[in-house]
């Protein structure tokens, strides 16, 4: 029970640093977009008229609600679907390593760069370019992002060269970057240039009919083959129903993700400590790294996972622990 524990702490803090802000994209592009509620009827409206056109999206909405899925429902639906559809995360890299990553770079440009290498740009030539956590982009490559939208031209680093792409670049965040633009740090100017067109994707809790529907295909999904694919008892139900989400579509992945590996081919039922401990412990792991990214300051972890400050410290009573492993962690 201590090893499985670990291994899901572990399997936690990896979601959660990868989709940082985080927490996020959460998505990992295997999965087909899953509702059919009204704010998800209209998203996949939305989503089919912007297809066919060229200009650049801005895809907005909480951590863990399908960012990535939309920029790929995008790209297939597009004429450019035959190309190569590139993502990034813009918050998984350093500063000094982002640059080289979005445009390549030349052979001793910097220290470590021992070869030549194309960006991520060369490579979505002729397709689509997913920039996830667009916020966190640092301003020397929002300058030079901007220069891309404008003339579709970049120098990699190290060389004066420049090379000419056909890209379709969706961008998305779960940031307030109006908020960043007034604070100074993203330019309006890029802004502009990235929300041509824009897709907002609602949270969970604003599209709760679609909950059965992401439960059935997460258990469809997660049961091995050869093994009944377990039901959800009434009681299950309940506590599925009752729950936050603040992880949105993320976290009912994990907790019947958690729930399948644990029934082996039983029901899930209410009772069962799999269910209501997923959903806990996600929870937590949530509140852990939120608080440390931020070093304690609780209305930053706030805007971090998208919620108030006092719904927070609702959650921070019912997750008493959660500042004290964050400090404890960061000590370690």
């Amino acid at each position: 029970m201590r090893v499985a524990r670990a291994a899901e702490r572990h399997a936690l803090r990896h979601q959660l640093a990868e989709a940082r802000a985080a927490l996020a994209s959460g998505s990992s592009g295997e999965d087909d977009l899953i509702g059919r509620s009204p704010p998800m009827a209209r998203v996949m409206d939305l989503v089919s008229t912007l297809a066919g056109s060229d200009a650049p999206v801005l895809v907005t909405g909480e951590s863990g609600t399908g960012k990535e899925l939309i920029a790929r429902r995008l790209h297939a639906l597009s004429p450019r679907r035959a190309d190569p559809f590139i993502a990034i995360n813009c918050a998984a890299f350093p500063e000094t390593l982002l640059e080289g990553e979005l445009f390549g770079h030349d052979k001793g440009a910097f220290t470590g760069a021992i070869e030549k290498r194309d960006g991520r740009f060369k490579a979505a030539n002729g397709g689509t370019l997913f920039l996830d956590e667009i916020a966190e982009i640092p301003s020397m490559a929002q300058a030079k992002l901007l220069r891309v939208l404008q003339s579709g031209t970049f120098e990699p680093l190290g060389t004066n060269i420049s090379v000419r792409v056909d890209v379709r670049l969706v961008s998305a965040t779960h940031r307030n970057l109006r908020t960043f633009i007034a604070e100074g740090r993203f330019r309006e100017d890029l802004y502009y240039r990235l929300n041509v067109l824009g897709v907002a994707i609602p949270a969970l809790r604003d599209r709760r009919a679609d909950l059965p529907l992401l439960v059935e295909h997460f258990l469809s999904k997660y049961t091995p083959p050869g093994v009944r694919r377990p039901s959800v008892s009434p009681t299950a139900w309940a506590i599925l129903a009752a729950h936050a989400y603040p992880g949105n579509i993320r976290e009912v992945q994990h907790a019947i993700h958690h729930a399948v590996v644990l029934a082996r081919g039983i029901d899930v039922d209410g009772n069962m400590p799999p269910l209501a401990n997923a959903m806990k412990a996600f929870e937590n792991e949530y509140l852990v790294r939120a608080l440390r990214a931020t070093r304690g300051k609780r209305q930053l972890a706030a805007d971090l996972l998208g919620i108030s400050r006092k719904n927070l410290w609702e959650k921070l009573r019912a997750n008493p622990t959660a500042e004290t492993e964050a400090w404890s962690e960061a000590d370690e």
